[in-house]
C-alpha cells in the first residue's frame, strides 16, 4: 500500500519500513510556512496531516520528552543548545512520547496512535541531527541513544508498538 509520510526523513522511513515492510512509503515535506508549535505531540501530528494536501493515505508523527511526572521538556531545548540541554538534564529519568496521526483517505477521520518509552537524557547528543529528540534520549536498559540505535539498523520498541498499529489500520500488517 502506498502511503505518504509527512515531514518524515529517510532514516525514520527506513525504520518504519523495517517494522511494516508492506507499506510503500513516500516522504514529503510540510508545506512552507507551516508551524508545528502545538504543545501536545498528538495535536502537532494531527496538524501536520491537516496541513498537507494528499490524495491518498498519509501519516505524520510528533514526539516529546517529558519528565516522569509529565512535564514537557520541549521548551527547554532549541536548535542551538542540545549540548547544554544534555549537560543540564543528563541522567534525568524521562519518557519519550510518540504520537502518529493517520488518515486512510482524504475524507477519512484522522486516527491517533501513541507509544511511550521510559529512559533518561543522554550525557551528550549522539546520532543524526535529523532524528531530533532521539539524539538526546537513551531508552531504559540501553547504553546508546535512540538515534544511535536507529542508525545501527535497530528498530525501537517505541516505534514498533505504534507503527504496528498504523500498519494494521492501513491494511499492511
Amino acid at each position: 500500500m502506498a502511503v505518504i509520510f509527512i515531514d518524515g526523513n529517510d532514516l525514520r522511513a527506513a525504520e518504519v519500513q523495517r517494522i511494516a515492510p508492506k507499506l510503500a512509503l513516500s516522504v514529503e515535506a510540510l508545506q512552507s510556512g507551516f508551524s508545528t508549535s502545538a504543545p501536545e505531540p498528538g495535536q502537532r501530528a494531527r496538524d501536520k496531516v491537516l496541513a498537507h494536501p494528499v490524495a491518498g493515505a498519509c501519516f505524520a508523527e510528533a514526539s516529546d520528552l517529558t519528565t516522569m511526572d509529565g512535564k514537557s521538556l520541549r521548551l527547554e531545548l532549541d536548535s542551538g543548545n542540545a549540548n547544554r540541554f544534555c549537560k543540564w538534564w543528563r541522567e534525568t529519568p524521562t519518557k519519550m512520547v510518540l504520537v502518529i496521526a493517520v488518515r486512510r483517505s482524504p475524507d477519512a477521520e484522522i486516527q491517533l496512535f501513541d507509544a511511550v518509552c521510559d529512559g533518561r537524557i543522554a550525557d551528550q547528543p549522539k546520532g543524526s541531527l535529523e532524528l531530533g529528540w532521539d539524539r538526546l534520549f537513551v531508552p531504559a536498559g540501553e547504553d546508546y541513544t535512540l538515534a544511535e540505535l536507529i542508525q545501527a539498523g535497530e528498530v525501537s520498541e517505541l516505534r514498533r508498538t505504534a507503527y504496528a498499529q498504523v500498519a494494521a489500520v492501513l491494511g499492511a500488517s
